[in-house]
């Protein structure tokens, strides 16, 4: 450590430009927080006492101040926009055109990256020290956003090793998924409108006149190439992403050089289903020629390369008008609100409707009906609202969630310390209707949905599970939309589903605070239904993850004379009361762990979580202990289970975690 202020500014920077790579370059840090904001302090006081040694490649001029206008500067290069394909065929026709232009014979290999959704940017080194960083704009001239790219800490501000004299650096700057998330939840308690989606919100961070707004927030880049260069040449396009990240850039650790368009088309493929495992979207792969000879040969059209092509999918954002918030009646007497919304394409398919979660949460985040909206749909999963793409409009209101049950007129209660409004009569048709078509997805049903259950309601064909079990191929044949097969399978398919476990018959019984998990426990302790009828609350609250409380519930209920007249019925229809093999634990790799699972996932819906752990041998519980493995936690996990793993010191999982555990990353 020197004394010299010059000497010891020196060596902090050489310090903490090493400890900001290895953090956010190499995801490998090698200081604590807390040394690193020690020493970046240190800096901080030599260079405000001897301001001649503020140096342009100092750790401290990533935190700046107010900008004037952006100026427009050219490219040394300019930077191109490349054609899109989104098929297959689009991609082989691209390379049938590849080879005539270079010769039928020649061996073409491609270099194939995740495509980033964020905002290009031309990084400008001058020995080896960051002199300007400027949007693509036109592709030949953008805006000078220096300030504001210093304050990424993934960019080197100064190069590794033996820098060229000059070189462009090209990357994409984006904003994580988790990081846009925190954004908006920000943003949704201030007067501000929230961003549509992470491009929208990585391109209006990195154009803040204050560069101290953009420090704050969590920029990243993936750096995919070089422009004008003077000193250094490369041979492969694969080849110069080895070698900027030797020099200390982020290039994406998915980039992966293929032999054959055939290997292309099917990483393409691939890709778009794990598009959810990244924490940052992506709209798609890009895939260029290897050789930069041959991108040389192959040159460029109106700016675009012939050499690159990027291959992409449907936006999974968009903005729409929401025309309504409706009230559904659940099967355990909760309010859930959603929405119905003027078509739109979200993610390739046409969404209407979209989920809402409960009254606080509505106005929290500003959804008011008649507004603008952002949708946002991830893979298969129910799309969201994420909030107002724009200011109300005039004459709309907060959400109010009714005083009366819409379906039978009783008042709404809402107990203490939940979210959820709740209609308390038992005896609402919703607690029938819902059990209904619960019971179609719990049995596994098909041919039977939703609609069909709620036509069979209307007709009054159908009011109990007893019904649905004495239906007839001759009334099925009757409803529009069956004919002489479908109702002959749809009848079978409910025949068969008397042989569910004992486990899917309690789940689908409506039974108070009876989920998945603790359907699974009970069904395994008590082996019959006889024994938990006979059950005290005391032998019931000994089940795992049972309390009084919900022990109190489950006796409660099979002490209901008609509850228990229901279960009689139903053992008299010929369904199964009692556990099978199904119901044991099963032996494997996860044997002797123990996992909980909370909030929503992407992938699977939380009973087929549990089901794929239990096959690998783990235990899922609904509560979280000093003997939890794990918790899983997807979108708006609960937050005492959270607070308690944390307090516990229970690792927390994200959905990319799970995938891990049951081998599917």
């Amino acid at each position: 450590m020197s004394s010299d202020p010059k000497a010891r500014a020196a060596e902090l920077r050489e310090l903490l430009s090493r400890a900001l790579a290895a953090y956010h370059v190499e995801d490998a840090p090698i200081m604590e927080d807390a040394v690193y904001d020690a020493l970046f302090d240190e800096l901080v006081a030599i260079e405000a006492e001897h301001p001649e040694l503020v140096a342009a490649d100092s750790p401290t001029r990533r935190v700046g101040g107010l900008s004037d206008k952006f100026q427009k500067v050219q490219h040394l290069e300019p930077m191109g926009s490349l054609e899109k394909v989104t098929t297959e065929e689009g991609l082989r026709k691209w390379d049938d055109d590849v080879r005539k232009r270079l010769g039928t014979d020649e061996q073409v290999a491609y270099v194939l990256e995740p495509k980033i959704d964020g905002l290009a940017v031309n990084l400008t080194y001058e020995d080896g020290i960051l002199v300007r960083g400027s949007t693509r704009g036109d592709g030949v001239q953008g805006e000078d956003v220096s300030p504001n790219i210093r304050t990424i800490k993934a960019i080197p501000l100064r190069m590794n090793g033996e820098p060229p004299a000059v070189i462009e650096v090209r990357g994409e700057v984006y904003l994580p998924v988790s990081g846009f998330r925190e954004l908006n939840e920000r943003l949704a308690g201030t007067s501000q409108k929230l961003a549509p989606n992470p491009r929208n919100a990585a391109a209006g961070s990195l154009r803040q006149k204050n560069s101290a707004i953009t420090a704050d927030r969590p920029l990243s880049i993936w750096v995919y190439g070089a422009g004008h260069r003077e000193g250094v040449e490369f041979e492969t396009q694969f080849g110069m992403l080895d070698w900027l990240r030797e020099h200390g850039f982020r290039t994406n650790p998915y980039a992966q050089r293929l032999e054959s368009i055939e290997e292309v088309a099917a990483a393409c493929v691939e890709w778009e289903k794990r598009r959810l495992e990244l924490d940052y979207e992506i709209d798609g792969v890009v895939v260029k020629v290897d050789s930069l000879d041959q991108q040389r040969r192959l040159g460029v059209l109106h700016s675009r390369p012939r050499w690159a092509r990027a291959y992409k999918w449907a936006p999974m954002t968009a903005v729409t008008r929401l025309l309504e918030i409706r009230i559904r009646v659940g099967r355990t007497g909760a309010l859930n609100p959603w929405a119905i919304m003027e078509p739109v394409q979200v993610g390739g398919v046409t969404v209407t409707r979209a989920t809402l979660h409960n009254e606080e949460d509505i106005n929290r985040k500003g959804i008011r009906a008649g507004d603008d909206v952002i949708v946002q749909r991830a893979g298969d999963v129910i799309p969201q609202i994420v909030g107002p793409a724009g200011p109300h409009r005039r004459g709309t209101k907060e959400f109010r969630m009714p005083t009366h049950c819409p379906l039978c007129g009783t008042e709404i209660v809402k107990p203490e310390g939940e979210a959820t409004h709740r209609c308390p009569n038992r005896a609402c048709p919703s607690r029938g209707l819902e059990t209904l078509i619960n019971w179609t997805g719990v049995a596994d049903i098909d041919g039977v949905g939703e609609q069909t259950i709620r036509i069979l309601w209307e007709k009054g064909l159908v009011r109990s599970l007893p019904d649905l079990y004495r239906l007839t191929k001759e009334q099925l044949v009757e409803l529009e939309g069956f004919a002489e097969i479908s109702a002959t399978a749809a009848i079978a398919s409910i025949e068969r589903s008397k042989d569910v476990a004992f486990s899917r018959v309690l789940l689908g019984l409506n039974i108070p605070s009876i989920g998945w998990v603790l359907a699974r426990n009970l069904a395994s302790h008590f082996g019959t239904v006889d024994r938990l009828i006979a059950a005290t609350p005391e032998e019931v609250a000994e089940v795992e993850g049972f309390g009084a409380d919900r022990a109190e519930d489950v006796v409660e209920w099979f002490a209901d004379e008609q509850n228990c007249a229901l279960v009689e019925e139903l053992r008299g229809l010929g369904l199964r009361f009692e556990s099978g093999e199904e119901e044991r634990p099963a032996e494997g790799p996860l044997t002797g762990n123990t996992y909980v699972i909370t909030g929503t996932l992407e992938r699977f819906s939380r009973e087929e979580a549990t089901a794929r752990l239990e096959a690998l041998g783990a235990k899922v519980t609904g509560s979280v202990s000093a003997k939890t493995t794990g918790l899983v936690a997807g979108e708006e996990p609960g937050a005492s289970k959270l607070t308690k793993a944390q307090r516990s010191e229970v690792p927390i999982l994200g959905e990319a975690d799970l995938l891990n555990l049951l081998g599917e990353s």
